[in-house]
């Protein structure tokens, strides 16, 4: 009995396995671009035939005209990440990537009953215009602070 059980889950196991898909990871480090509205070129390894972005939001792609079918134009659309995938005509994955787009960074300093913002785009400090001692008692400030 317990030799039939085995022999029904062993065959249960070499069926239902290869229907199981596998994960595909990023072969390489993550592509970085450091804030939207540039970008990186990346060369595949093989010839690729198509180029998927998850999160077209975050970053997008162009294919450039010149090369050959090697280089993909990989540009960030705003801050976050997503997965770039390229595939080659027969379906072979010829590049798996992690894309992050950073922001600028942005840091709020508190000087005494001031407030003010440096960021990275104006490269000044940028007075909130809130002073801290103008707010009612048990006023919430929320100030938007980069990474």
């Amino acid at each position: 009995m317990a030799y039939r059980i085995l022999t029904t889950a062993a065959l249960l196991v070499a069926l239902v396995g290869p229907a199981v898909a596998d994960e595909i990871r990023p072969d390489g480090p993550p592509l970085v671009i450091s804030r939207a509205g540039t970008g990186v070129l990346v060369q595949t390894a093989i010839p690729f035939g198509n180029v998927f972005v998850a999160n077209p939001d975050v970053a997008d792609v162009q294919i450039p005209t010149q090369g050959g079918r090697n280089l993909i134009y990989v540009y960030g659309k705003k801050a976050g990440r997503t997965s770039l995938y390229a595939l080659a005509d027969d379906g072979q994955v010829a590049m798996s990537r992690e894309v992050n787009v950073t922001g600028p960074r942005t840091v709020r300093v508190l000087r005494g009953q001031k407030e003010q913002i440096w960021s990275e785009v104006h490269g000044e400090p940028t007075n909130s215009g809130t002073n801290i001692t103008d707010l009612p008692a048990g006023s919430t400030v929320s100030v938007p602070v980069g990474h």
